[in-house]
């Protein structure tokens, strides 16, 4: 029996080697990163670790020529080729190379853009202005009623914030000849001639600039360009020709009869509103109006109020000691991933009666941070399935079937955060900080739900997967004091018309557990979750 615990630990011993040594001169892949990195004037910064890139997007005064680095971090072992730290000044108007290394050299590009809003507004415009910035050159477009000799401009911004437009210059009429007119500019300007080009003279920094406007009539139809229907409103956008009064028609389908809504948003022909006091799962007809004339109608829908089943965590079953948070249900609703913490000890998410509404039957979940022999756990529920563990990680699918279209999700929590003690790269600077906590809702038109490897480091890409079509994330390091606290996390719709497919809802006790980086020990409570329509 000794024998065979030698053979074992020997072979443990030599397999172990066999991963980090491949010959005699070869070096720990250990990568050199950038952990973070921000300049003086910047708007956000991004990091990509993947492809070894920081990109920064500037705010429109900042000088890009000269940007003071006012944080500059690195994984651990890594230093520049050539030395660059906190307080120095670089020039990001081209990419910038930078060169790390800890065993191996690394390649990094630093890279910067700066957005300038630019912007003219007209009555009755038919579209969206065309500006050129290269050529400085403007063009409008304004409706068929809209008279050339009689263009009000609203607003106006051509250069950097601080830029001031001083003065136009263009044709006029009077006594019935066309003159030279030079007009200051102080915005709303009163009706300009614009049968003819204008220029536009601006002040940036010291430097006059000049721009050349043109307007052109463009022919424009009453229409209603999209309908989108919610729970109880619909949000509806339109044109308008510029004749008459607008007004927004609607009607359920089984109805003739039409009501009138005038509480309208008005931006050159482009019109807008809300419809409220719809009713749910309704078939609707909308169309707009100006008094004369009725535009072609195009329908929705309203939806229903649709749950995920045991949101309030009240029902459970166990099996052995793995315990599952589920109704009775043919379709599996809720999991945790005390399949693969049980192996090591108890399930870390289990019911309790600390709940935040009280009543006969009610559960809360408790989920518990583990440091599990090799490796940290944290504790989580979420809507989707534990499938199987693989090595020290676990594949999972994150996703249930669902097709409401949510305001928000409402809920209870409770939370006991401690200083995070276990981490991994590239998280292992937050060492020492304190842990959060973390709810997470993904609304998406995936084909199947998906599949998580943690292994693998396959997770899903929540800032550009375009499949999620509405998203909204909760992270607190704050403790509750051992109260429940009540939220309220309003849905963000990157895609309003898109219709779901899956739901994905998730808390978890450490916000970057998926990444095996927690603080031992964190305990949230969560209970009674809801979506809120409207």
């Amino acid at each position: 029996m000794k024998l065979s615990r030698y053979t074992i630990l020997l072979s443990l011993i030599l397999s172990i080697s066999s991963c980090l040594i491949r010959n005699d001169m070869s070096y720990p892949k250990v990568s050199a990163d950038i952990t973070g990195f921000e300049v003086e004037g910047q708007v956000s910064s991004t990091i990509d670790q993947k492809t070894h890139t920081v990109s920064i997007v500037l705010d429109e005064t900042a000088d890009i020529t000269k940007l003071t680095i006012t944080k500059f971090s690195l994984s651990d072992g890594a230093f520049p080729v050539t030395p660059i730290t906190a307080g120095e000044s670089i020039d990001l108007s081209s990419p910038m190379p930078l060169i790390l290394k800890v065993y191996a050299e690394t390649e990094w590009t630093i890279s910067a853009t700066q957005p300038i809003a630019r912007y003219v507004k007209c009555d009755n415009e038919a579209k969206p202005a065309q500006i050129d910035p290269l050529r400085k050159s403007v063009t409008v477009f304004v409706s068929q009623n809209q008279p050339l000799e009689t263009i009000v401009i609203r607003k106006m911004k051509l250069e950097p914030e601080g830029s001031k437009i001083l003065s136009t210059h263009g044709k006029a009429i009077e006594n019935g000849q066309v003159v030279d007119e030079i007009l200051d500019c102080n915005f709303p300007m009163s009706p300009l001639y614009c049968v003819l080009q204008r220029t536009f003279l601006v002040e940036y920094k010291g430097e006059d600039i000049v721009w050349t406007f043109n307007a052109v009539q463009e022919t424009v139809n009453l229409s209603v360009n999209s309908a989108i229907g919610w729970c109880h409103h619909a949000d509806i956008k339109a044109t308008y020709n510029g004749v008459g009064t607008p007004c927004i028609q609607y009607r359920p389908l089984s109805s003739g009869s039409w009501t009138d809504w005038t509480d309208l948003k008005k931006d050159g022909n482009s019109i807008s509103c809300r419809l409220g006091g719809l009713s749910e799962g309704t078939d609707y007809a909308v169309r707009i109006s100006n008094g004369d004339e009725e535009s072609d109608e195009i329908t929705f829908s309203t939806g229903t109020p649709d749950q995920l089943e045991n949101m309030g965590f009240d029902s459970w079953y166990q099996e052995g000691k793995i315990w599952y948070p589920n109704a009775n249900s043919s379709i599996k609703v809720w999991d945790t991933a005390n399949k693969g913490a049980s192996l090591l000890g108890d399930s870390s998410t289990i019911p309790v009666d600390f709940v935040a509404v009280k009543g006969e039957g009610k559960k809360a979940a408790r989920l518990e941070s583990r440091w599990a022999a090799i490796a940290f756990a944290a504790g989580n529920i979420y809507s989707g399935e534990f499938g199987r563990v693989n090595g020290i990680g676990a594949e999972l699918t994150w996703g249930t079937p669902f097709t409401g279209r949510p305001a928000a999700l409402h809920g209870y929590y409770a939370y006991d955060p401690k200083v995070i003690n276990k981490a991994k790269p590239p998280y292992d600077h937050l060492i020492g900080e304190m842990d959060q906590c973390q709810i997470l809702v993904l609304l998406t038109d995936w084909d199947a739900p998906f599949l998580v490897n943690t292994v693998d480091k396959k997770f899903v890409d929540q800032e550009n997967d375009p499949h999620i079509i509405a998203y909204a994330k909760l992270e607190s390091p704050e403790s509750t004091g051992g109260q429940y606290k009540e939220f309220t996390l309003p849905l963000e719709w990157r895609r309003p018309d898109g219709i779901p497919k899956y739901a994905v809802v998730i808390a978890c006790a450490s916000y970057k557990g998926d990444f095996f980086t927690g603080g031992v020990g964190s305990i949230m409570y969560v209970d009674e979750f809801e979506f809120i329509y409207d």
